[in-house]
């Protein structure tokens, strides 16, 4: 009845998004899709029509008295009612979904395009970009000295300087139940893709110094769980702002502007991408997934070059903002084609009482799919030469995906006609080397081109520290000289494969890093870090600690668990004197107890705070689980830890 008074009551007639759609939102998970069908411009109201469809019944939304609508221009309509509920009451729907209606202050007229910000600073939801389907967004011009200025700060890409990090929260009170931040990095140089804890003193300081060798590009995780991205070019001191909102403000200590000054100001935690599409379902529809990316990348393209005019972003802005955007999209795909391989199979053996007839043909059907040429054309649509690339912040994980997929392994190498490219027939090295140009020659004939992209040499580089430490082992028996033959041999081969000098100087770096890390123990610096972890040895004096960190959501981690069960038993009569074996996570306790009084009853097991974590995660430089680690009774960590039920207790180091 409201609704019908509201839209009778325009002194002019009603205007209307008649085929309403967005750029972007983060309105879509495994339990709920949100999504804006209607919009109504009247004297007194914009109206939006929302469609809610709960995947589980017991999920529950609320409209915030907070929530408003932005204009092109940044300015901000406030939202006034509800028809269904009010403000800032929770909702459920039912499981066939609901629509409901928003008034927000009127826009004005000629309102071509808006986004809507749920207004909490909590991310639960933002659609940006809501339009009708006859708009189309222009391109940004950018001047030749904009243009310039963009290519000098792609040129400090490769330059060598420290870095400091300076943060403030405002309003900080100790007593919020937190005192870190977590910061994850890649540095290529260092073979690198770790995580560090940034302590927040009572005050609500924190800062952070170190040397690197190329621009840095850095998630800072706050605690919230929002993740705010950063660049900063070597040399630089960036001073980090956090408010009470969920905002951030960047500040470059000498006044200049900060690299992403303009794009800190979008919403954070929105994405061209629906990755909910990306998830394999009971059939495998590779060229469905693959027309919905290449939809999503044009779609991304109007997303950026909206946000562009609409937050001002400098030439290098827009550069960085649609790199981030088509790896985005790209790494969905490359989940998808893994989730074929892998995901798909798996799902079929785990019914009950499997045809394995019928697995093999699927097993067979996902092979055919993943070698198809015609599937690679979405890859080669993807930048794969831009050095942006070396500064994306989670880089790790998309290069992950890449490097193993279906189009780089398709071949297979035959190992005896080339057998003569190393200096020794060591199997491992020789296949380590074959492997990677395997690798390559399949990247340039995605690509046609001549020589590698930037991207595969990328991943490629990612496993040459992994395979100096393979050979490294299966030679650990011979003499110091002839392991240093065969692994300058290896090297020499890999290296060739880069052509290319800066990566090169990179590969050094990383060779020269392994060679130093050759010690059998490292001692653990003094830090915050180190304090929890005496915390806990302490429980375990005169004795080997073997430390497994875990998770309830890491599969790999709840497989380990499973699986060495009886083994843990056993180490739990006492048998073993010198050896304790411990698990540690940071989980909620309501996950964290079920799992514990099944699977770990009994065992040495840690519930620490995620503050505690995060120190621990940052002294033994690691952001992936499960992650293990081996603590001698004197206090040093063991260089390399092999998996628990490698480990011989009753000789942990392997003497």
């Amino acid at each position: 009845m409201l609704f019908a008074v509201l839209i009778c009551s325009c002194t002019s007639g009603p205007r209307e998004f008649k085929n309403t759609q967005s750029y972007a939102d983060n309105t879509c998970d495994w339990h709920k899709e949100l999504r804006v069908t209607h919009v109504e411009f009247t004297d007194t109201a914009t109206i939006l029509t929302f469609f809610y469809q709960a995947r589980q019944p017991w999920f529950t939304l609320c409209i915030a008295p907070e929530a408003y609508l932005s204009d092109e221009r940044d300015r901000h309509y406030k939202a006034l009612f509800m028809v269904e509920h009010p403000l800032g009451e929770f909702f459920g729907s039912g499981p066939d979904g609901t629509y409901f209606h928003v008034g927000f202050e009127p826009m004005p007229a000629g309102t071509k395009i808006f986004d809507m910000i749920e207004g909490t600073g909590s991310n639960y939801f933002k659609i940006l970009g809501i339009h009708d389907s006859t708009y189309v967004p222009s391109k940004p011009k950018y001047s030749r000295k904009e243009l310039k200025e963009a290519k000098q700060i792609r040129s400090n890409v490769f330059k060598s300087g420290p870095v400091t990090l300076r943060g403030t929260i405002v309003d900080y009170d100790i007593n919020d139940g937190f005192q870190t931040y977590q910061m994850h990095f890649t540095f290529y140089d260092r073979d690198d893709h770790g995580t560090v804890a940034l302590d927040i003193d009572r005050d609500g300081h924190f800062e952070y110094s170190f040397d690197t060798d190329n621009i840095l590009g850095a998630c800072i995780v706050d605690h919230t769980g929002s993740w705010h991205n950063i660049i900063v070019q070597p040399g630089d001191t960036l001073d980090i702002t956090y408010y009470k909102d969920g905002s951030v403000s960047n500040m470059l200590s000498d006044g200049r502007p900060y690299l992403l000054s303009n794009y800190d100001r979008i919403p954070t935690s929105v994405y061209p991408v629906d990755h909910f599409k990306f998830q394999l379902g009971d059939s495998i529809d590779l060229m469905g997934v693959q027309a919905y990316s290449f939809e999503c990348k044009a779609k991304g393209k109007d997303y950026v070059n909206y946000i562009a005019k609409k937050y001002h972003l400098t030439a290098f802005e827009y550069e960085y903002a649609t790199i981030m955007m088509e790896n985005d999209i790209l790494e969905g795909f490359l989940d998808y084609r893994m989730d074929v391989k892998d995901d798909w199979i798996s799902y079929y053996t785990k019914t009950e009482n499997p045809d394995y007839r019928v697995i093999a043909e699927k097993q067979e059907r996902a092979d055919s799919i993943l070698v198809d040429p015609d599937g690679y054309a979405f890859l080669a649509d993807f930048t794969a030469n831009d050095s942006l690339m070396m500064v994306l912040p989670h880089q790790w994980v998309i290069f992950n995906r890449y490097k193993y997929d279906g189009a780089f392994c398709a071949s297979e190498p035959r190992l005896d006609s080339l057998r003569e490219q190393m200096a020794y027939p060591f199997f491992y090295a020789l296949e380590s080397y074959i492997n990677d140009s395997v690798h390559l020659a399949n990247d340039m004939k995605l690509y046609g081109a001549s020589e590698p992209s930037l991207f595969g040499k990328l991943c490629m580089m990612e496993d040459i520290d992994y395979h100096l430490k393979v050979i490294n082992d299966g030679l650990k028996d011979s003499t110091d000289s002839f392991r240093e033959e065969y692994l300058l041999s290896y090297f020499a081969k890999t290296k060739s494969l880069l052509n290319d000098p800066v990566l090169e100087a990179r590969a050094d770096k990383i060779y020269q890093e392994f060679l130093r890390k050759q010690a059998p123990y490292w001692e653990i610096p003094e830090c915050r870090g180190k304090e929890v972890l005496n915390g806990i040895l302490a429980n375990y004096p005169g004795k080997y600690v073997y430390i497994d960190f875990w998770s309830t959501g890491c599969g790999p981690c709840v497989s380990g668990i499973k699986s060495c069960f009886n083994y843990r038993r056993e180490l739990m009569t006492g048998k073993f004197d010198n050896f304790a074996l411990v698990f540690i996570t940071s989980d909620p306790e309501q996950a964290y107890e079920p799992f514990r009084k099944e699977w770990l009853e009994g065992a040495e097991s840690y519930r620490i705070s995620q503050d505690d974590y995060n120190s621990l995660a940052g002294l033994f430089n690691f952001s992936a689980i499960p992650h293990h680690e081996l603590i001698t009774p004197d206090g040093l960590a063991v260089t390399d830890v092999m998996e628990m039920l490698g480990i011989n207790p009753n000789n942990p180091e392997g003497k």
